[in-house]
């Protein structure tokens, strides 16, 4: 059974709100919390074309509950992980399924609560099996390949510590990127699970984090990381160094925020409680603002440049376009 993705297409007034060129990118910037703000005001409207939808209300196995982790391969293909069904779920570029991996449990091959998913290099997929403190990897198909980091591993405890997984990433290399909670820091991994170095740390300053919830990698190799307290989302170079920092508007990031950024740099950042989402560009100009998701956990740019968000409280993947504002005639909404 062929089960279309939602389709969101971002139209009418406001809707693609410009703010004005950003300052010299290597200081922390301001502007960008009032570019959020007027994001927020009725100035912005927003028509949304449906084309289906992809979660409750339709038969197992193609059924929805908390998708927690998503993404997206160079085929089309999307990688959904329920962290209420325990099992990752996989759909080709329509939205047709395709296969499933993983039941409850701690065994090989079972996950527990999974959390975010992310790509690794062409050929595989790495999910967080977050009860389980550890990330386990598949090909494309889904088929396990086996346990890519195991958080618990003696030897690893010993170089890092106890660590409380929230959220990963990976570079087009297959490095890992795994944010941990426990010390505001992010551990990165190479293509085989070896401990290569811990960045950041807790701390205000650049280049630490307070609150770490979301993570992303673009195609350089920078790698952007959000926290909460105070929010503010930094592109940080491959050694860790802060390369610029935006802050974001107050009160983010409490019940998770997450991240995604394409091939030509534009951010897309969405807050989980609120359920807000914002597309930025590469210099951290404001473009677009949506709301009204239901709990928007993990985002995801699929190959044709559309955007997948997977809403945990309203068990669905949603996928929009962003397009030009249109001011409707006649002025009204």
């Amino acid at each position: 059974m062929r089960v279309p993705l939602l389709a969101l297409t971002l139209l009418g007034r406001g809707a693609l709100a410009l703010a004005a060129p950003a300052p010299d990118s290597s200081a922390v910037r301001a502007d960008s919390v009032a570019a959020f703000a007027a994001a927020g005001a009725d100035t912005l409207a927003f028509a949304f074309a449906p084309g289906g939808s992809m979660g409750l209300g339709v038969p197992a196995p193609e059924r929805l509950v908390e998708p927690a982790g998503l993404a997206v391969d160079a085929f089309g293909r999307v990688f959904v992980a329920d962290a209420a069904l325990h099992r990752l779920q996989i759909f080709d570029a329509r939205g047709a399924w395709l296969a499933t991996a993983g039941t409850l449990g701690s065994d090989p091959g079972q996950l527990r609560r999974p959390g975010a998913v992310t790509t690794l290099g062409q050929a595989g997929i790495a999910v967080l099996d977050r009860e389980n403190f550890r990330v386990e990897s598949y090909d494309l198909l889904g088929r396990r390949s086996g346990t890519l980091v195991d958080l618990a591993d003696p030897a690893l405890v010993d170089q890092v510590g106890r660590v409380d997984p929230v959220t990963l990433a990976a570079d087009r290399g297959g490095a890992v990127y795994l944010a941990d909670a426990e010390r505001d820091r992010v551990l990165v991994f190479d293509f085989s699970g070896r401990y290569l170095r811990a960045l950041g740390g807790f701390g205000a300053r650049p280049g630490s984090f307070r609150g770490l919830r979301a993570l992303a990698v673009t195609r350089r190799g920078e790698l952007l990381a959000a926290d909460r307290d105070p929010p503010r989302l930094q592109r940080l170079e491959p050694s860790g160094r802060a390369a610029v920092a935006w802050p974001l508007p107050a009160g983010i990031g409490h019940a998770g925020m997450a991240l995604a950024v394409d091939d030509s740099g534009r951010v897309a950042l969405a807050d989980e409680s609120s359920g807000r989402l914002w597309m930025l560009d590469r210099e951290g100009r404001l473009l677009a603002a949506l709301g009204g998701l239901g709990g928007p956990r993990a985002l995801a740019f699929a190959p044709d440049g559309t955007l997948l968000v997977a809403e945990a409280r309203a068990g669905r993947v949603s996928r929009w376009t962003l397009r030009p504002a249109r001011a409707p005639a006649g002025g009204g909404r």
